[in-house]
């Protein structure tokens, strides 16, 4: 499995947004310059992460993004998912399976269990773990 820019940067984001102290909030242009990331590429992440309840934002002079979350309650695998980061590590896995041997696939149930541990770690590994790595 290989994360795309969009999942790597919008984990990355998140990061910085969790270090903030209470109430701070930092601007896309702020954060992107910060994190040396691409301004319009993070505006695009930051309003997927706005859009599945991760972040918010506030308009005006003070404003900017905030995590809406607590990092310890914020698992990585949530954050993949509000990027529409699959995390399935073979087609035959998603909800349209996209392989013509999806039927006979030898390994398509090696493959599944893989997947499921990956999906676990995921699951138990908090963004608030992460900041303490």
């Amino acid at each position: 499995m290989q994360l795309t820019k969009r999942a790597s940067y919008g984990l990355i984001l998140v990061l910085e947004f969790a270090r903030l102290p209470a109430n701070e909030s930092l601007s896309a242009a702020s954060v992107a310059r910060r994190c040396s990331l691409p301004p319009a590429f993070v505006e695009k992440i930051l309003h997927r992460l706005r859009i599945a309840g991760l972040l918010e934002s506030r308009q005006g002079r003070a404003g900017g993004y905030t995590l809406r979350v607590r990092p310890p309650e914020l698992s990585v695998r949530r954050v993949l998912e509000s990027l529409d980061e699959p995390i399935e590590l073979v087609p035959c896995l998603g909800e349209a399976p996209r392989c013509e041997h999806v039927a006979t696939c030898p390994t398509k149930k090696a493959w599944g269990r893989i997947s499921g541990r990956l999906a676990e770690l995921l699951d138990s590994l908090s963004v608030d773990d992460l900041l303490r790595d």
